[in-house]
This record gives structure tokens, C-alpha cells and sequence, in this order.
């Protein structure tokens, strides 16, 4: 195992909020250091595996109703019941 230092930072109450569903699982140091390491090498890719399953669903139902999307709501609804 590498060595490893504590640092201290400052971040916005609404982020480690978020975090804190990490922390309760003890992937929290490990998801910090995955997003540093990959912003230090310059990866900027996006992948839906990094959004978590309700935030993509609630992005998906927000955009079906705004477009009036009868396939995508019911495809919002499903999804739905198979998460709950």
C-alpha cells in the first residue's frame, strides 16, 4: 500500500452533503482521490457509470415531461418501479 497524507480543503456544504452517502460506505477517500487523479491526468471524459441511478432518473423524467415525451415517460415509469 502507498503512503498516504491527510490535507485538509475547503468545499461548499451542498458537496460534502453529497459525499456523505460515500462516507457512510467508506468510499469516500477512495471516490476524492479517483476524481483528483483523474483531473490530474486530464481526463475530462464523462461516463454515466459516475451518476448515481435516481440523479440520472430524475434527469430523464425532468427532460420527458419538458419535451412531452410519451416513450421516454414511459420508460421514466419503469424505471421507476424496478428502483423503488
Amino acid at each position: 500500500m502507498s503512503r498516504k497524507t491527510k490535507i485538509n480543503v475547503l468545499l461548499p456544504f451542498k458537496m460534502v452533503g453529497e459525499l456523505k452517502r460515500l462516507s457512510k460506505a467508506g468510499k469516500r477517500s477512495d471516490f476524492i482521490m479517483k476524481a483528483i487523479r483523474n483531473r490530474l491526468d486530464g481526463e475530462e471524459e464523462f461516463s454515466f457509470a459516475d451518476v448515481e441511478t435516481k440523479r440520472l432518473l430524475a434527469i430523464l423524467s425532468y427532460r420527458s415531461y419538458q419535451q412531452n415525451n410519451a416513450h421516454a415517460q414511459t420508460m421514466c415509469s419503469l424505471l421507476e418501479e424496478l428502483i423503488e
